[in-house]
């Protein structure tokens, strides 16, 4: 009777190990999205402020890993950018609707590149996609309240477009049909 109940103890303590071992790794998990979401949402920080925009990004970008990781190329190159007076949580709401648009914007496998650089006194963010590319035609009305293509309504660009221009920055949109996008961010870096 003793042998049955050290033989089946033998067995359950290695499986208990692995089974806590892989909650410990879950809430590690669960942890780091908790952390990356506190960094996007920015919730206590309804002030404007200097901001880091590559953590806004790498947060975002981290975020979404689930819609783009094993088809979309994210390349990355960041320049020597200073921090830039932001209200952060609205900043990175413009920073995942566009990155957000440019991972639909990718039918199969692609490549997302994003480039940061410090023009006189501004920043530059530039989102380019390999996606499908927006006509002419669109182009112009993409930043229109409720216009889309994706065939659903959303306020997407003309809400990240407004955001942008209360920084007094600008957001200006390079794309042909085939070819991809690329979205511009341009914002001021110092309101002081």
């Amino acid at each position: 009777h003793n042998l049955e109940k050290k033989i089946i103890i033998d067995q359950i303590v290695p499986n208990i190990e692995i089974l806590l071992n892989q909650v410990k790794t879950n809430a590690d998990q669960v942890t780091g999205i908790v952390k990356e979401l506190r960094i996007f949402a920015r919730l206590d920080e309804d002030v404007m402020k200097k901001t880091n925009i590559h953590e806004g990004i790498d947060s975002i970008l981290l975020l979404l890993r689930h819609d783009y990781k094993d088809r979309i190329k994210i390349v990355k190159d960041y320049g020597d950018i200073p921090e830039v007076d932001c209200f952060p949580g609205r900043i990175n709401q413009v920073l995942m609707n566009i990155l957000t648009n440019a991972i639909q914007a990718i039918p199969g496998q692609g490549e997302i590149k994003i480039k940061t650089e410090q023009e006189k006194n501004s920043v530059k963010i530039h989102i380019k996609d390999s996606g499908a590319g927006i006509s002419e035609e669109n182009i112009t009305k993409i930043c229109n309240p409720f216009f889309t293509t994706l065939g659903k309504v959303g306020l997407g660009l003309s809400f990240a477009s407004s955001i942008i221009s209360e920084h007094g920055g600008n957001l200006e949109i390079e794309s042909s049909v085939g070819k991809g996008s690329e979205f511009i961010i341009i914002l001021p870096i110092s309101h002081f």
